[in-house]
This record gives structure tokens, C-alpha cells and sequence, in this order.
């Protein structure tokens, strides 16, 4: 069986293959063992670390989410467990509320039912460095240390204590959004939570601010309805149905564990996250004044920077994964922190992906513009900054595709791609290659969590985009669908 290694966003594997009950029992004693040899220095003191402990509605995820309580008090923590699946970001919202030492939550995000696992949260509420979750899987391989087996320093008795941390969360939340302005001109919203965990929590204050809110896929299903439970334009063909049939001003999603969003705008249409992002910038900026670093991943769409340019706002360019962003976050004033897969966070808030904060951020554009998403893209956006065009492919990685992708892409040295000239290359995650003309590239990377390669793509024009997709896929043999 392969060791356990933290990805990008946690700890993941097939439920009863990598991710069984003795292999989650040995990440919860590592992630014991961690704290408590974190904690040493306060020896002598009376304390006894706290740790909010959650998950999603996956299969055994609340029971597992008890083990695990039960577990880390017998370790002399006390335990505050989550009285129902609770949303990730309420999870990392509540740790820094509290003033707890981390939060252990199961979920396996946007992964299909087959899989769960295991997301740690420091003190800060952001997804864990690469040095924490190294110090954890040594721990979890009993590389550690024997010493590590000690009980917390106080010697306190440990407990676990039931938890709502939705109110704080929603309350703290009312800093961010304009709430003010949704109840002027209440848009009219389909939302779709992926039986996830958003359920009752974003329709729920949608509706209490005046908003007419119909959720779809509204009950817990470990399943997803069979399908993975994803936000992205494929998985949001239903919610664009519903926003047609019924006229609504927008359609919002999260995925299963409400850190990710999904939009679809008044036409129907899927917005890309590459859209969203600089559209919701230049209003942060302009509606609400507020200023400061912007962050994205390598993976996301330049836009973005030719909006903060636009506005005088400096940008940070990182691998991907969030905790990178979360990363920033921690160390300087970010009004938007964003990448591709779905992923936001904004000044003032948790250092974590937040789908809930986004979804609701676009109604509020809808209600104080008094247009839909479209009409703003089509209207202001593209005309101000200009349009590029973004593509995301996901290739599953069987051996042979496995071995021209690494040789003619990752290790090679390319020169032209496509008949344009390769500008520079970045290895930092993957390989992205800059080309001719400005704002066109190209972004390999293998995936932290799954299986696959990610291929990325963006152009300013949809013909340049396709003799991309083409390039690339000659290469390494395989034509696989990509959404633009």
C-alpha cells in the first residue's frame, strides 16, 4: 500500500483501499503527536489545546469526524466537534474564532464519492504548509519519536464538546457582503450545493435577506447523485437548465464541501472562474474601495492582472493550490486571492477557499448593478480590459501517455510551440511556457490529488487557442474534452 502523503488540499485515497479506518486512526495519532510536540514550549503552563473537528456528507464522514474527536481527547485535547456537515471555510473560520491550535476535517472536496480524506488547518485556518504536513506524515510512518507519545503539557482530561459554528461564521460574514444592497433589488437565485454542505447555509441567507432562492440536489446523498460533485461547466448543465426555465437573475453552486463555486449567469451560460475573478476585482476596487495585493495561481487567467494594473494594485503570481494563496494571505493585505478551479478569498477573511463568500459576492454585483453577469462581462468588462480565451484539459495518465508527456513536454526544452515562439519557461509547478504574442500560454502540471495532468491553455483569440490544443494533444496522443 502506498504511504500517506498530503497533496495540495490534504490527505485523499479510495475509501477501503488507501483510506481506511487503521490508516485514518494513524493520521489522527500523527496529527496528535504533531501538536503535541508543538505545544512543548508551554510546558508548566495551564493549557490545553483546542482542536474543531468537522466533515462533509461523504460516506462515514460524520462518523469518522466523531472517531476522531473521541480520539484527539483521549490524547487530552478538547474536541469541539461539528453538530452537522459543515462547510470548510465555516471549519477555518471557527479556528480563528476560537483561537483553536488546528481543525481536522474530512472531506474529499470535489473528488468523485469513491474517495475521502483528511484536510488539517493550523491555528490559522488555512490549508497547511508542505512543513507541516511533512512533519505529520513522519509522525503517521513512526519516523517521529517515541517522545511524541506524551500527553499535553497541563495534563488536562480531555472532551468533546458538540459545536454550531455556522452562526459566527454567517455573522462574521456580514463584514464582507452587502447585505444592504442584495435587500434594495433581491436577485432571483437557483442554487445547486451538490447535496454538499452549502445546503442551508447560502440559500438560508439568501432567502433571510429577501432573495427568492430554489435549491436543487437539496438532501445529503454520499453519492452525489452519481456523479462528481464538481462545479464546473459539465457539472452545472442542470443548474443552467433551472436558471433558464425560471428566468433567474443568476444560478450559484458549491461543491461538496463549499469551498469551490460554480456561476452561471442570467443567460445560462457558464461563467469561467478566469471571468469571475477580474470582474469581481474591478468591483471590490470601484463599489467597496478596497485595495491591496492580488493573488493567483499560475494556472489562472491574466485578466486578472491587467485589471489590478489598471487600478494600481500590485499581483503575486503562485504555484498552484490555495495554500500558497492562503500563504500571502497571512502575510500581507490581499483584496482578492483567486485561481481557477473555483477558488477565492478576500480581504478580511479566512486564509482558505471560500465557494459560499463567492457565491455570494456575485449576487451582490447582480443586485447593485442591476444587471446580470453577462450584461457586465459583455458590457464593461471585455470592452474595458479586453477578452483572452482559457482552457482547461484533464488527461488521465495511462503509461504511454504518461511517458510523452513527460518527454516531450515537461523535460523538453521547446522552442516554438504551435508556430509561436517560446518566450521563457516557468518550472515552479509543472511547466508553463510563455509565447508570442503577450498573455498566451501554455501550463502542464501533474494533479496533487488525483491521477491526472492538467493542461491549461489561454490566447486572446479562440483560433490561436485551438492550434494550442491541437499542438499539444499531437503530441502526447490523446484528444480528450477541455471547457473553455
Amino acid at each position: 500500500m502506498t504511504a500517506i502523503r498530503f497533496g495540495t488540499s490534504g490527505w485523499r485515497g479510495i475509501i477501503g483501499r488507501e483510506f481506511t479506518f487503521d490508516r485514518v486512526e494513524k493520521v489522527i495519532d500523527a496529527i496528535a503527536a504533531f501538536l503535541l510536540a508543538e505545544d512543548r514550549p508551554a510546558a508548566g503552563l495551564h493549557y490545553q489545546p483546542t482542536v474543531c473537528v468537522g466533515g462533509d456528507t461523504r460516506f462515514l464522514s460524520p462518523e469518522l469526524s466523531a472517531m476522531a474527536a473521541e480520539r484527539l481527547a483521549s490524547r487530552g485535547f478538547l474536541a469541539l466537534l461539528s453538530d452537522r456537515p459543515v462547510p470548510t471555510p465555516v471549519l477555518s473560520h471557527a479556528v480563528r474564532k476560537i483561537g483553536a491550535r488546528a481543525a481536522v476535517n474530512f472531506t474529499a472536496s470535489h473528488n468523485p464519492a469513491l474517495y475521502n480524506g483528511i484536510k488539517f488547518s493550523p491555528f490559522h485556518g488555512g490549508p497547511a504548509g508542505k512543513d507541516v504536513t511533512d512533519a505529520i506524515e513522519r509522525h503517521a510512518a513512526g519516523g517521529a519519536g517515541q517522545e511524541d507519545d506524551a500527553g499535553p503539557a497541563s495534563g488536562a482530561k480531555g472532551r468533546v464538546e458538540t459545536r454550531d459554528f455556522i452562526p459566527a461564521y454567517l455573522e462574521d460574514l456580514g463584514a464582507l457582503i452587502g447585505w444592504d444592497r442584495i435587500r434594495r433589488c433581491p436577485p432571483r437565485v437557483v442554487y445547486d450545493p451538490f447535496y454538499g454542505t452549502g445546503r442551508g447555509v447560502l440559500d438560508a441567507s439568501l432567502r433571510r435577506h429577501g432573495c427568492a432562492v430554489r435549491t436543487i440536489h437539496d438532501r445529503r446523498d454520499p453519492l452525489f447523485g452519481g456523479k462528481r460533485p464538481e462545479p464546473c461547466e459539465e457539472g452545472l448543465r442542470q443548474l443552467s437548465e433551472e436558471v433558464v426555465r425560471s428566468g433567474a437573475s443568476v444560478g450559484l453552486s458549491t461543491d461538496g464541501d463549499a469551498d469551490r463555486f460554480g456561476i452561471v449567469d442570467e443567460t445560462g451560460a457558464f461563467v469561467q472562474p478566469h471571468d469571475y475573478l477580474p470582474l469581481l476585482l474591478e468591483y471590490l476596487v470601484l463599489e467597496k474601495g478596497w485595495r491591496g495585493l492580488v493573488v493567483r495561481s499560475l494556472s489562472t487567467g491574466s485578466l486578472m492582472d491587467r485589471v489590478a494594473r489598471a487600478h494600481d494594485l500590485p499581483v503575486l503570481e503562485t504555484p498552484v493550490g490555495f495554500k500558497y494563496l492562503g500563504a500571502a494571505m497571512l502575510e500581507q493585505d490581499v483584496v482578492l486571492a483567486g485561481e481557477e478551479s473555483g477558488g477565492m478569498s478576500v480581504l478580511g477573511h479566512v486564509p482558505e477557499k471560500d465557494g459560499i463568500l463567492a457565491c455570494l459576492l456575485a449576487a451582490e454585483m447582480v443586485s447593485a448593478r442591476g444587471k446580470g453577469l453577462r450584461a457586465q462581462l459583455e458590457g464593461d468588462l471585455w470592452p474595458t480590459y479586453g477578452r483572452l480565451h482559457n482552457l482547461r484539459m484533464d488527461v488521465d495518465l495511462e503509461d504511454d501517455t504518461m511517458s510523452l508527456l513527460m518527454e516531450r513536454l515537461v523535460r523538453a526544452e521547446p522552442r516554438e510551440l504551435a508556430g509561436l515562439p517560446v518566450l521563457s519557461v516557468d518550472r515552479r509547478d509543472g511547466v508553463k511556457l510563455y509565447l508570442e504574442p503577450e498573455d498566451t500560454w501554455v501550463l502542464v502540471r501533474l494533479s496533487g490529488t488525483e491521477p491526472l495532468a492538467r493542461l491549461f491553455f489561454q490566447a486572446a483569440d479562440t483560433g490561436t487557442l485551438d492550434r494550442l490544443v491541437d499542438s499539444v494533444t499531437s503530441m502526447i496522443s490523446v484528444k480528450q474534452d477541455g471547457k473553455r
